[in-house]
């Protein structure tokens, strides 16, 4: 949810910067895409329209994609983030669920996360 909630504000911010003409002629938009890979993960992606999760917005600029989930990391003006969320989204993916959350990002063309998850939890013998 909270890749979503990114995704819909970067949106936001980025046709806050185009004129009525440019948001009309190429319209912003996430695109969310399932799959089963080697059926041993399902994965779930905001994409480019090739297979994903993912928007055509600005995109994520490189000097801060080290720290996207990075705990207390936000590019949102104060007050309206935490920098928790992705933190967060990070640790149940692949913590509790033992899966992998990983994004690719082209500055001026969008970005796109990657969420795969193992389709059978092992369980932990205590």
């Amino acid at each position: 949810m909270n890749i979503l909630v990114n995704a819909i504000d970067a949106l936001e911010e980025f046709n806050a910067k185009r004129t009525y003409q440019e948001i009309r002629d190429n319209p912003c938009r996430i695109t969310i895409r399932t799959s089963v890979v080697n059926s041993q993960w399902v994965k779930i992606a905001l994409a480019k329209p090739a297979e994903g999760i993912a928007d055509n917005g600005s995109g994520i600029p490189e000097s801060i994609q080290k720290q996207i989930f990075n705990p207390f990391f936000t590019t949102k003006p104060v007050g309206k983030g935490t920098g928790m969320g992705m933190a967060i989204s990070y640790q149940i993916i692949t913590e509790k669920h033992h899966g992998k959350l990983e994004f690719f990002s082209t500055p001026g063309e969008g970005t796109e996360f990657v969420v795969q998850i193992p389709i059978q939890q092992v369980s932990k013998v205590v």
